[in-house]
């Protein structure tokens, strides 16, 4: 019997099978073509690898509703004759029980659909072979596997909307397919979505319940409707998540700065549509004319056009290119502890003898069988290779890295390199300059749990970034990378985002949860030495 359902199925959807290899073959060929062009046109060729790693711009990502296509083709071919010509009974009363008649049909299903996302799979990393390093390429297997795991799933949801009796249930098991395509498919999978598995396994189900239904019949177990209804709403429970983290517009209740006027902390606050209040807590409030004016270091652009230009605060002199060259901002918000999925950094190559940083073509990883070095033309580059992990070596450092911090752009004034964390959290400065690799181990507390750590050079080269434990504690970097503690009351970096403004008297720095508002100020004499202890601090808290 399984035979001759074999041979019937793949009479019915051979010329599909063929066309379906047709799209496939015509999709990678307009695929590789467009990808060789943009190799082609970009020098040096590892900016396509950083848009990979750093701006996740997968060039195959489209090529997954092609994989979805494929499962809902084979799905729509085999089945929807069936239904529109009511053949679907014929299934029913073949010589078997109609769990193992609907089983085998799909089983037959996703073997063709299983076939198909192999060959685009295997064919779509063979061409992404030639362009990109095994670092890269790994991440893509992951990615292609995931893609085919979608299409199957695909293929038994909408197989079951297509066998559905009734209109009602038709609807309700399109909404819970199509959830699951919004909610499964995105740029980056981890080891939490194999709990999709789950999935998998109910869906034949489904599909099943739709079969009895031509019958007058239902699934009747009391685990598979509570299934259900568990996987509705875990759907809806996983699209909010994913509309919260990734779509919500961000609203800030209040802006706070620290007036060296007014000597005291003034705030606006936004109620929407355009509508502000200006004021000073719990002492009153004015207008805008008045707000400006208590700020003369964030709005001395007007001034400048004012003429009134350069200040006088407490007997000293603030002229514009004081004021301008004072100017530094440093942003925090909890999406940047989120790791790269391909942990690939430009190997920055400043030259003394030159007045811009070039973009490199060499990129390096560390992972728990050393570092490695890439450029274009050579895969992995021996000599560098060997060069920067005898030196890791040299100071004691331990594979794998846990952590690699640094701003990986040439859009810099200089470069400090990057930041590393090795398994021992042992923490070492990595830079290459002059064609020549360094590597210096960086002291930093005791006992201190490092969670997150953002370099952002700048002209200034007073400060170099900053640095947050998992105690929530808060430190600025130094330019040498000395690290200094900031008290900044009630700070959570789990939940709280957090900025850093700078002006010729003070550090201030703001940070939220969209629900709390905080500001702390520094002046900048209080933070020139780091072994001073900042306990006495001005701040305000804004609900």
């Amino acid at each position: 019997m399984i035979n001759s359902i074999i041979k019937k199925e793949w009479l019915k959807l051979r010329f599909y099978f063929l066309g379906m290899l047709f799209i496939i073959v015509a999709s990678l060929g307009h695929f590789g073509f467009n990808l060789d062009f943009e190799f082609s046109t970009i020098e040096p060729e590892s900016m396509m690898w950083y848009k990979f790693a750093h701006l996740e711009d997968k060039p195959y990502f489209y090529l997954s509703y092609l994989f979805l296509s494929l499962g809902s083709f084979v799905s729509v071919a085999q089945f929807l004759p069936e239904r529109i010509q009511d053949r679907i009974k014929i299934m029913a009363h073949l010589p078997l029980n109609m769990r193992d008649s609907l089983f085998y049909h799909l089983f037959i299903g996703i073997g063709f659909v299983s076939f198909l996302c192999a060959i685009l799979a295997i064919s779509l990393l063979l061409i992404l072979v030639q362009y990109y390093p095994d670092i890269i390429i790994q991440t893509a297997f992951k990615d292609t596997v995931a893609y085919s795991f979608a299409s199957v799933v695909l293929y038994v949801g909408l197989s079951s909307v297509i066998i559905e009796k009734k209109p009602i249930v038709v609807f309700i098991k399109f909404i819970i397919i199509t959830l699951f395509v919004i909610a499964f498919l995105k740029n980056q999978f981890t080891i939490e979505d194999t709990i999709w598995l789950l999935f998998l396994a109910f869906i034949p189900f489904v599909a099943l319940d739709s079969f009895y239904s031509i019958k007058q019949q239902r699934l009747s177990s009391i685990f598979f409707k509570a299934s259900g209804v568990f996987v509705i709403l875990a759907l809806f429970y996983g699209g909010y998540i994913d509309y919260k983290e990734n779509y919500k517009k961000e609203f800030n209740k209040y802006y706070m700065f620290y007036s060296n006027i007014a000597k005291d902390f003034v705030y606006q606050k936004n109620f929407g549509d355009h509508q502000f209040e200006y004021g000073i807590k719990d002492k009153k409030t004015f207008d805008r004319t008045t707000y400006e004016s208590y700020l003369p270091f964030v709005y001395w652009r007007n001034l400048d056009i004012q003429g009134k230009l350069p200040l006088n605060i407490d007997g000293v002199k603030f002229d514009k290119k004081t004021i301008k060259n004072s100017r530094l901002g440093f942003s925090y918000n909890p999406n940047m502890l989120k790791k790269l999925e391909v942990e690939l950094y430009p190997l920055l190559n400043p030259q003394k003898n030159k007045g811009m940083i070039k973009f490199p073509e060499e990129m390096f990883s560390i992972t728990n069988k050393g570092a490695f070095i890439y450029d274009y033309d050579n895969g992995i580059v021996d000599t560098l290779t060997a060069q920067l992990n005898t030196k890791l070596e040299t100071n004691d450092f331990i594979y794998p890295a846990l952590h690699i911090w640094g701003k990986p752009t040439n859009m810099k004034p200089y470069d400090k390199g990057y930041l590393v964390l090795d398994s021992k959290n042992q923490l070492f400065n990595i830079k290459r300059k002059n064609n020549q690799i360094e590597v210096n181990k960086v002291n930093y507390p005791e006992n201190l749990d490092l969670a997150y750590i953002k370099i952002s050079e700048n002209k200034q080269k007073l400060l170099s970034g900053y640095a947050i434990d998992k105690n929530s504690n808060f430190y600025f970097l130094t330019w040498d990378f000395e690290f200094i503690k900031l008290p900044l009351p009630e700070f959570d970096y789990k939940s709280m985002k957090l900025k850093l403004i700078s002006n010729p008297l003070n550090y201030l720095l703001r940070y939220d949860d969209d629900e709390d508002y905080f500001a702390v100020v520094f002046t900048k004499k209080d933070i020139k030495y780091s072994n001073q202890k900042l306990e006495k601090t001005r701040s305000i808290k804004l609900h």
